[in-house]
């Protein structure tokens, strides 16, 4: 969670986030994979939720806001769901980046409209062919399985070239375990992270996602009468479980990130607080980020975490499109001395 191992990902320097990354898509695989052996109907309805959500959004659109979310990554070094557990650890400036998620969010509710126009498909566009193993013909489980595979496959070759303990910003103390370590294998917890799909699926009927929370906290002061424009966009995200869920989602994972921050900092000196990005870059970043998270139908979680795992096709241009924006970032950056 840590600014500068999001920013030092994209140079290719360090992958623990990566590392994190595929391990939350391959075990959320392999939830929905159990999930479509246990409860069908249940796993059906939240596909059906998420292909609803972005069946009108063309390649196109989605690309484009998919790299907007790149880059504000790279600027903030964080993501929408990151930068609260960035709040409860105390990483400094972090509260500017979540400044500029609010902000980003009026802003994208004023164009919403324009881009609806501009970009969407007909309301009446089909929602069939949302999903990979739909356009290949192929069973859901024999998709899942085989991609999960692949990934697995992947991470385990990035851990025997780049084994996680060697990339920590500082090493586990000798004697430190559980709650007191610094930070636990990368693979662990996105592991962990991945299988919350399971439990939001049966319970909430819905997949893991981080950026409509905004949406819906920066709607409680809006009418629900209007139905047009910045207030009509806002308005249908500012009730139901379906909305709020997510806004306690993240609110939980900033009370785990003070406790975790807490009891992984004890055995250390003063000197083991973590660096921040500046202000500016922290608001700016924000502000792309839910630009092009809203702009795209989801961020790193909706689409990284849950579009991939359902199989959705519009996450896999978009997850591309996010890294190759953070990328090219990263790097335009350093060539203007940026970092």
């Amino acid at each position: 969670f840590e600014p500068n191992v999001i920013r030092d990902q994209m140079f290719f320097s360090r992958f623990i986030m990566l590392k994190m990354f595929l391990s939350a898509v391959v075990t959320g695989q392999f939830g929905f994979f159990i999930l479509s052996r246990f409860a069908p109907i249940k796993l059906q309805k939240a596909r059906d939720a998420y292909a609803g959500c972005v069946y009108r959004r063309q390649f196109f659109d989605t690309a484009v806001g998919a790299v907007l979310l790149g880059a504000g990554m790279t600027v903030s070094g964080a993501c929408p769901g990151m930068v609260i557990i960035q709040a409860g650890s105390m990483v400094p400036n972090a509260v500017f980046t979540i400044a500029g998620l609010f902000f980003g969010t009026y802003l994208y509710a004023g164009i919403h409209d324009i881009i609806v126009r501009t970009f969407h498909r007909s309301a009446r566009y089909p929602k069939t062919g949302a999903f990979l193993d739909e356009i290949l013909g192929l069973r859901l489980e024999t998709v899942l399985i085989s991609l999960a595979s692949v990934m697995a496959a992947g991470i385990t070759v990035l851990e025997y070239y780049f084994p996680w303990t060697s990339e920590l910003p500082r090493p586990n103390l000798p004697g430190t375990s559980g709650l007191t370590m610094h930070a636990w294998s990368p693979i662990v917890a996105g592991a962990i992270v991945g299988s919350l799909q399971i439990p939001a699926v049966l319970f909430v009927g819905d997949t893991l996602g981080s950026s409509s929370s905004y949406v819906t906290v920066c709607a409680q002061p809006v009418s629900t009468s209007v139905t047009t424009g910045m207030t009509g966009y806002l308005a249908t995200y500012k009730h139901g479980i379906d909305n709020w869920w997510q806004v306690f989602y993240i609110g939980s994972a900033l009370v785990g990130a003070c406790i975790s921050s807490h009891f992984g900092i004890v055995p250390y000196d003063v000197d083991a607080s973590i660096p921040g990005v500046t202000a500016t870059a922290a608001f700016i970043g924000g502000v792309l980020m839910i630009l092009g998270s809203r702009m795209a139908g989801g961020c790193t979680s909706g689409h990284g975490l849950s579009g991939m795992g359902l199989l959705a096709v519009n996450s896999f241009i978009a997850v591309p499109a996010m890294f190759g924006g953070a990328i090219a970032t990263a790097f335009g950056m350093r060539v203007y001395g940026l970092f």
